[in-house]
Formats: C-alpha cells, sequence, structure tokens
C-alpha cells in the first residue's frame, strides 16, 4: 500500500490540506505488524541461473510503526490542515493511540485538525 491510499495532499487556494483515512491507515498499519512486506525485486533471468542454484534469499523491506509514523509526520509539514475522516477506525488501543499522538504533533507545530462529521 502506498502512502498516497490513506494520505490525500491537495491545495485549496494558498493552504495545503491533507485528507487522512483512518480505514485504510489502519489496514497499512495492520499490515506493518503482520510483517507483510514487498520483498525487493528480482533481478536477472531464469536462463542465467544455474539448474542448481536453488531460490535466492528472501529480503524483506520493512519498517517499524514508529518509524512509519514519523515518516507521516514528516510528510505532514507543508499541510496547514488534516480533515480526518473513518473516525470508527479509532477504536483499536494501540492504533488510536498512535494516530492521537500523530495529530497533537501535527497540531504542535501550528496544523489544524478537523474531523470528518459521522454518516
Amino acid at each position: 500500500m502506498q502512502r498516497r491510499d490513506f494520505l490525500l495532499l491537495r491545495a485549496e487556494g494558498s493552504e495545503r490540506v491533507a485528507e487522512l483515512s483512518c480505514e485504510k491507515l489502519f489496514i497499512h498499519y495492520q499490515d506493518l505488524n503482520a510483517g507483510f512486506q514487498q520483498g525487493n525485486q528480482e533481478e536477472g533471468l531464469a536462463e542465467d541461473a544455474d539448474w542448481w542454484a536453488g531460490e535466492p534469499n528472501l529480503h524483506i523491506n520493512s519498517i517499524d510503526p514508529d518509524s512509519f509514523f514519523s515518516s507521516v509526520l514528516e510528510d505532514l509539514k507543508e499541510v496547514n490542515t488534516i480533515h480526518v475522516q473513518d473516525m470508527e477506525w479509532l477504536v483499536q488501543g494501540e492504533f488510536r493511540v498512535r494516530v492521537e499522538t500523530l495529530l497533537i504533533a501535527f497540531k504542535a507545530r501550528g496544523g489544524e485538525v478537523q474531523f470528518a462529521a459521522a454518516s
């Protein structure tokens, strides 16, 4: 999952706005915790390999949740306002704490947080 799947950045006049989908962020967070990460791209051709070579070691690109949420906050450094959507996904304990910490850090830098009305 790419960051643009849960964080949509756009401009409204001179303001930079981000729409944060808690649903899509939660799914990405669960993938981080489960270890479902994208492996390195394989290189070379099957014709280049010796028949006895076997399969190469699996190399996983993983990022811990702390680093992930820090990078999301870094992506928000030019943003003035966050519109938080899908609030019902914030019932999960640790996930909720991480998102609230992200939003508090964003507000501490002078940003504004708006919550979407429940439908």
